[in-house]
């Protein structure tokens, strides 16, 4: 079985490499091949109607959850599409470190010793507050926003979702809703959570009279996808003091390499005393990518073997895997 990597993937080759099968290769596909590579799997968040000449593929495997950088239309129908998850432990965890550090504030509580000296920390102790207690609102209850609910009821919070479909009840969700009742749940919320993929459903759902529903103190957290809020009507809400504060790791612009200067946004965020700014990296650790490579390699066996792939997003029709051979 032949595998490539591409983008953020193609730094795990090392990783990968002790999960394969010893008969299979990991291929190296050059930027303009005079024929199309042929792999059994192509391991890549991105894939446009250009890259459809540089390499073919019967399953073209996302290394995330995200899918919205993929041209579906690029992607052969007799190919599989899977992506990957393995990230909702790192994000509930980032997630809450955002929300502890806005109602405590342990990073600015622990420079005051050194600034003020011991007794004028010490007398000057500012009041902070406590999770417990607090609402906490989620714009999707997905393996992200499951994993938060859960830390959520841990801490004493109200959990309040909202989702795509019709569900019944959630665990550790005390209101369940779908998104038609977005502006209820943000009339009370103390912390509302971006927790969905990005679709033309929630592109552009939050935009400046959501967050006028909002409470003026509260804290909105994306580590989703940026385009959920509309950009221009983020940055105004934040200036203006409509909403308290955002804590931000998905950004409305990327560099394509370390030296490409690109903002991250259209608007100033980092003029914003009340935005936290991190370079999209709540999920980035050790852990996490042992755990995909780990898919990442059963879904080359099980594509070897004619079993069931993990997380399939989209299968190819009988009649194009027929073709496929």
């Amino acid at each position: 079985m032949r595998i490539a990597l591409w983008d953020i993937a193609a730094p795990l080759k090392e990783r990968l490499r002790p999960l394969l099968d010893p008969a299979d290769s990991i291929v190296d596909v050059p930027e303009a091949p005079p024929a199309p590579v042929r792999v059994d799997m192509l391991v890549a968040s991105r894939f446009a109607d250009k890259d459809a000449a540089r390499v073919s593929f019967r399953l073209l495997q996302a290394p995330g959850a995200g899918i919205d950088k993929i041209a579906l239309d690029a992607v052969d129908l007799s190919a599989w599409l899977c992506n990957a998850y393995e990230h909702e432990q790192p994000v509930a965890e980032y997630v809450f470190a955002a929300i502890l550090d806005h109602v405590v504030g342990y990073g600015a509580m622990i420079r005051r010793i050194p600034d003020l000296g011991w007794g004028g920390a010490y007398f000057s102790r500012p009041i902070h507050g406590e999770a417990a207690g607090k609402v906490l609102g989620l714009i999707g209850l997905g393996h992200i926003g499951a994993a938060i609910a859960r830390r959520a009821k841990v801490f004493g919070m109200r959990v309040m979702a909202v989702t795509a479909s019709r569900r019944g009840s959630a665990p550790d969700v005390d209101w369940l809703a779908t998104a038609d009742r977005l502006d209820e749940m943000l009339a009370v919320a103390d912390f509302v959570v971006i927790a969905c993929p990005l679709t033309e459903a929630t592109r552009g759902m939050l935009a400046l009279p959501q967050f006028r529903r909002m409470k003026n103190t509260a804290l909105l957290v994306n580590a989703a996808r940026a385009e959920i809020a509309r950009e221009e009507d983020l940055f105004a809400a934040l200036r203006d003091g409509v909403i308290g504060g955002a804590v931000l790791d998905v950004w409305y612009r990327y560099p394509s390499s370390p030296t490409d200067v690109v903002p991250p946004a259209h608007f100033p965020f980092e003029t914003l005393p009340n935005v936290h700014m991190t370079p999209h990296s709540a999920a980035w650790t050790d852990e996490l990518w042992q755990r995909r490579c780990a898919v990442f390699a059963s879904n080359l066996r099980r594509l070897g073997a004619g079993e069931p792939l993990l997380n399939v997003v989209r299968a190819p029709s009988a009649a194009d895997r027929r073709a496929a051979g």
